[in-house]
């Protein structure tokens, strides 16, 4: 007996054959990992049916059951070889200042705009029934407080949580290859 259960996605470079183990997570007798799947040659985004995968394991095995779990479709990612780039870490924190800085100006101009101190010391009067000695007292913290709002929001201090953004490129990924994806013949 042959359970599998095909990956949502594999991604394969150019020239390398793809395996079973490669696209699925198998529990079956020794050997059996290493069936070549079918793949074109060319570099994009390939949909494997579960149908080509049974084929393909029936056709290695013959007489073996194969009991199919999951996903019916497994995209597979066939890309060039990736070289090391070394500009990579100078070109994300480039990104990452350039993003910085916007966020900040941005925060600076719509307090500016709303004229924040003002408000804050209008908050804090109400609040307490005389006006703050010295507004920092109240600006300071709240410039911390939207820091670590923001990365509450997310995730830097557990790594391990699933973020808003992460949730919206993993959506943005998954239409990618239904557009994308090419039925493989």
């Amino acid at each position: 007996m042959i359970y599998i259960q095909l990956n949502n996605r594999a991604k394969v470079t150019l020239g390398q054959t793809l395996h079973l183990k490669d696209a699925a997570k198998i529990i079956a007798p020794d050997g059996t990992q290493a069936i070549p799947l079918p793949c074109p040659e060319q570099e994009g985004v390939w949909k494997l049916l579960a149908i080509d995968v049974t084929k393909a394991v029936q056709a290695a095995c013959p007489g073996e059951d194969v009991t199919l779990m999951g996903a019916d479709v497994c995209y597979v990612h066939r890309v060039k070889e990736q070289k090391r780039d070394l500009t990579r870490p100078l070109r994300t924190a480039a990104a990452f200042l350039i993003l910085c800085l916007g966020g900040a100006l941005g925060l600076a101009w719509f307090h500016s705009d709303v004229d924040m101190p003002h408000a804050q010391a209008a908050v804090y009067q109400a609040l307490t029934g005389e006006a703050p000695r010295d507004i920092r007292l109240i600006t300071i913290p709240y410039a911390i407080g939207v820091a670590l709002g923001v990365a509450v929001f997310y995730a830097l201090p557990a790594r391990s949580a699933t973020t808003p953004l992460e949730v919206k490129l993993t959506a943005y990924q998954e239409d990618m290859e239904k557009t994308e994806g090419r039925d493989i013949e």
